[in-house]
């Protein structure tokens, strides 16, 4: 009779633990549900695509390949001049506004953007890789040493390593560096004397943060900044592929 009890017991036992594993593993997965679905209230207005991109530890792209800087963060404000008439030539040169970089530029870039956003500013960026028949047609306009890069050696813009920006600050407001890009003027000489305190101070301030991330500013353009990799790449005429993600 004993073992007859002894063995329901145990029966009940089992059949108890089982239906509360049972019942804890519900809640664990209603749980994940919840979880999913704010995920999802997160991400509604992003590409699916690209937030996948920008949240992979591992893009999975080399150092050396042109990588479109939207995949990799949407803080960017990317207002490329030479996708519209709003430049120097007053021709539209590229098909569409896209800042493509080399990966490795593109890593630094991003970590002087973080940087950056801790001061309350964000980017903006008006040029990045520059296909070499653009160069060309910008030196056939004006090809005076010091202005435009001579297509036979190339800008680092064509290499994909260097980048042309400003900074915006929290009302969208974009910071005072004395001239608006590719204003030819003496002003927009990075050194130059005859600047506000404020305008210098603006100046030094951005060119301080690029540099710890190892871009370097030139003396002629106060906006334009080349990655320390040197011409370690190619010089590329690859054009815009408007179509794709990348």
């Amino acid at each position: 009779m004993y073992p007859k009890i002894i063995i329901i017991t145990l029966l009940l036992s089992i059949n108890f633990a089982c239906n509360n594993k049972h019942s804890a593993n519900k809640k664990n997965h209603t749980g994940q549900i919840i979880i999913n679905k704010k995920l999802q209230q997160n991400i509604k207005h992003e590409d699916t695509l690209n937030h996948r991109l920008r949240n992979k530890q591992n893009y999975n792209f080399k150092d050396e390949d042109l990588v479109d800087i939207s995949l990799l963060s949407d803080k960017f404000i990317i207002a490329v001049r030479y996708a519209s008439k709003n430049n120097f030539l007053d021709t539209v040169l590229y098909p569409c506004s896209k800042c493509l970089l080399r990966f490795e530029v593109a890593k630094d870039l991003l970590k002087a953007e973080k940087e950056f956003e801790k001061y309350g500013y964000r980017i903006k960026l008006y040029d990045c890789y520059r296909p070499l028949h653009v160069q060309k047609l910008m030196w056939k306009k004006l090809p005076v040493k010091g202005l435009v890069a001579d297509p036979a050696t190339g800008s680092r813009h064509n290499r994909g390593s260097a980048v042309d920006i400003s900074l915006i600050d929290t009302s969208g407001k974009e910071l005072d560096f004395g001239t608006p890009h590719d204003d030819f003027s003496e002003k927009a000489r990075t050194f130059y004397p005859l600047l506000s305190d404020t305008i210098k101070a603006n100046r030094m301030f951005m060119r301080k943060i690029m540099k710890k991330h190892n871009f370097t500013g030139i003396n002629s353009e106060w906006w334009h900044f080349k990655h320390n990799c040197g011409t370690k790449y190619p010089l590329s005429d690859k054009n815009f592929d408007c179509d794709s993600v990348q």
